[in-house]
């Protein structure tokens, strides 16, 4: 059975009709992102999608809360609509995370950062210099969240960055970080979220590159656009009807 089958549709139309690729990036991350919205984010809280090519996860879930959402190919910053960083060039998106939650932490403003970043995104250097730094200002109002759908591009990241959910797990935890490894398509493990201990916290999401769609699945296609892809397309929507 195929898990949130409309947001999934929705990115696939959308993909479509406003000729956008990254499909695979948002497919892996779209439950994760909707158990966020629905089961734990608080009025207060703010999440920041670093890995910006997943963008149209972000905007069908964010449609769903109601927000009126323009689809670009990267997030761009509108607070109103619900975007709270411009992302896409990676390793942008959690340095603004951490600066968010510090200020927060400074105006005693209450409320978390939550912020996805993807395994691949961990090649750059900014990410571990924001870890560093929220390491040492205690950040502790903010979770950082991995994407591990195991590709970085079109290669798995298990061979170009010796990356596994457990390497990954000991690097964040040399950063001072608890970590916490679920299954981020299983929303009993989602839920796992929501009790966090106090303190710095990252949790590592298991998921699959292009979960739902059994080619994207199979062929780990990175940029994968239907508008340029008819009959696959075709063929998709029949089946998450």
């Amino acid at each position: 059975m195929i898990q949130n089958k409309d947001l999934r549709r929705k990115i696939i139309e959308k993909s479509h009709s406003c000729k956008l690729g990254h499909c695979g990036s948002a497919l892996s991350c779209v439950d994760f992102i909707n158990y966020l919205y629905k089961n734990v984010l608080r009025e207060n809280d703010r999440f920041i999608l670093s890995k910006g090519h997943g963008a149209m996860a972000l905007y069908a879930v964010l449609e769903e809360q109601g927000k009126r959402v323009e689809w670009t190919m990267h997030p761009e910053l509108n607070e109103e609509r619900g975007i709270y960083a411009t992302t896409g060039s990676l390793g942008h998106g959690l340095p603004i995370a951490v600066g968010r939650a510090f200020a927060k932490k400074v105006k005693q403003d209450g409320g978390k950062v939550y912020v996805l970043i993807g395994d691949g995104e961990t090649a750059e250097g900014t990410i571990w210099e924001a870890l560093l730094i929220a390491r040492n200002l205690n950040v502790d109002n903010l979770i950082v969240v991995v994407d591990y759908n195991k590709y970085g591009a079109i290669y798995p990241v298990e061979k170009t960055l010796s990356l596994n959910s457990n390497s990954l797990k000991a690097k964040l935890e040399a950063f001072g970080f608890n970590t916490l490894v679920i299954d981020g398509h299983n929303e009993e493990e989602l839920s796992k979220i929501k009790n966090l201990n106090v303190g710095l916290n990252a949790v590592i999401i298991e998921t699959i590159k292009g979960k739902g769609i059994d080619f994207l699945e199979e062929s780990h296609i990175h940029g994968f656009n239907f508008a340029y892809e008819e009959e696959k397309y075709k063929e998709t929507i029949e089946k998450l009807k």
